[in-house]
């Protein structure tokens, strides 16, 4: 997560979205909680976050959703902000997050993705944890999305272009943490498409993916701002 006092936005970073990308871009707008003293203390004694800091220096989690940042400052700062998120067909996230785990060693989840004997065993890992849910990073618990705007993995460059302009910044994004594979289509059979379907058809829904659509650069058509 990022936030911004001097160019009011706040980045909602869903994981394995290019958020990496957009954090290194858009930092340098950003406000940097860990210069704060007393975060810098909890962080001595292993506290990751300080929600009770002054605005804004709220340390949040770096994957912390956007009903937290809500229920943790003020009203008024909350909406103020800019609030965006990019997302990513989930079909094609599962693969991307699958190499990821595998990939990275210091990761807490690598060495159970490591230890699935397959990337089938991979996907019902994510169903019975619970937890692989972009919804869940940008909605209520009611389902009401919370920022105002969110943008897609497949027109990224448009995307954050707009971004950008709605910010009042000049930017391009550099491409980091990509891992070389294959089309992310080929690691499906029906059945297994299908399975995603069902188990993550909040998301499907929501984002207005469907199994195709991760495969090429979507037109310019960001999801609908939150009232």
């Amino acid at each position: 997560m990022l936030l911004s006092a001097s160019h009011r936005f706040a980045f909602i970073h869903v994981p394995k979205t290019a958020g990496s990308s957009v954090h290194r871009v858009l930092n340098r707008y950003a406000a940097h909680p860990d210069a704060y003293l007393p975060n810098q203390l909890l962080a001595r004694l292993g506290i990751p976050i300080n929600h009770f800091a002054p605005w804004p220096n709220t340390k949040f989690r770096a994957h912390a959703s956007a009903a937290v940042m809500r229920a943790w400052l003020p009203r008024a700062t909350f909406d103020s902000l800019f609030k965006f998120a990019f997302v990513r067909n989930p079909w094609d996230l599962l693969v991307s997050y699958w190499h990821y785990l595998r990939t990275k060693p210091g990761h807490r989840r690598s060495r159970i993705a490591r230890s699935l004997p397959s990337f089938e065993a991979y996907i019902e890992y994510e169903i019975r944890r619970g937890q692989f849910s972009q919804s869940s990073l940008l909605c209520d618990r009611h389902g009401r999305l919370l920022v105002d705007f969110v943008g897609r993995y497949e027109s990224l460059t448009s995307d954050f272009a707009f971004v950008c302009r709605r910010i009042g910044v000049e930017e391009a994004l550099p491409c980091l943490n990509s891992t070389a594979r294959d089309d992310y289509r080929t690691y499906y059979t029906p059945a297994l498409r299908d399975r995603v379907a069902e188990a993550f058809a909040g998301d499907i829904e929501r984002f207005g993916y469907a199994f195709d659509d991760g495969a090429r650069s979507r037109p310019e058509t960001p999801l609908p701002r939150a009232a």
